[in-house]
Parts: C-alpha cells; structure tokens; sequence
C-alpha cells in the first residue's frame, strides 16, 4: 500500500526509431492518453536520456520503468526485475539501455537516493532497427505489459480507470 505521501512516476525508456526498441516510450504514451490514475502519478518519456533521468529517482519513491529487454529469450517474452535485482542484473547487460539506466542507479547509490521500490517491466524485443513501426510481436505484447503495470500500481495503492 502507498502512503498519501509517496510519490510514484511510470518512466518509458527507448527511441521509437528503432523499431521493438521504443516500448517505453509507446507504453507510457498509452498511459498518459487511456487512462487516469488516482492518487494522480507522473508518466514520463524517459526516451533515450540517461543521467537525465535521475532526477525521476530522486523526486520519487516508487518508480516503474518500462524498457526493452534482452532476458535472453525469445522475442516478446516479458519479464521483470526488482530493487537491488536491477542494477545486479543490469550488469550482464540486460536491458538495451543499460549503460544509461546503470548509470542512473550506480550514481544514486553514490549519493545515498534510494527510492523505496524500483520495479522495471521489459519485453525480449524482436528487431532493434531503424523503423518507426514494432513488430507484430512486441504490439501483442503491449497488453500484456500494461496488465503488469496496472497490477503493480493497485499493489502500491494506486487506482486506474480508463478514459
């Protein structure tokens, strides 16, 4: 349950040019154009910025980040990764973003910025190419990631319902 007090932000990582490597970015747009979310959350396009970001964790204590994956699977296997969890397996290159999004972690660690959760949602993308459009695969998946991301945010106290 969140308190009153914790503040909660979604941030979408990707560059939509490249195809399956923009789910980020199109998963939050969904978000901020389908749904209202009481108490009120912040939704971000998190896109391809990587020390930017860390100002997401320090305002916020609880924070989903929705990402393209390399879990090693095949493509449109969806999974996700806690806390500390994170930036161990982020380590073996997990994400597509790893380099900024463990850049991110490790300097919060430096300064003592540890939000309460960190829970990152990624799909197995099937092509990372110069494209505006996902593949057929990653599109099927996108309700599946917002299941993941609904049940996680009623986990932490938070309400959606669709405009």
């Amino acid at each position: 349950m969140v308190s009153k007090d914790s503040k909660i932000a979604v941030l979408g990582i990707g560059n939509t040019l490249m195809q399956d490597e923009g789910v980020g970015v199109h998963m939050v747009n969904a978000l901020m154009q389908d749904w209202r979310f009481e108490p009120e959350i912040e939704i971000a396009d998190g896109g391809t910025m990587g020390l930017e970001l860390m100002d997401y964790f320090r305002e916020n204590d609880k924070i989903i980040i929705v990402d393209a994956v390399n879990f090693n699977k095949e493509p449109g296997f969806v999974g996700s990764i806690e806390n500390e969890d994170i930036l161990a397996r982020l380590n073996t290159k997990l994400t597509l973003h790893h380099l900024g999004l463990t850049d991110v972690l490790a300097s919060l660690k430096l300064i003592d910025v540890n939000p309460e959760q960190i829970f990152l949602i990624g799909v197995q993308p099937e092509k990372v190419e110069l494209g505006l459009e996902m593949t057929e695969t990653i599109e099927g998946k996108m309700g599946r990631m917002l299941e993941v991301i609904l049940m996680k945010l009623k986990e932490w106290g938070v309400e959606a319902t669709q405009k």
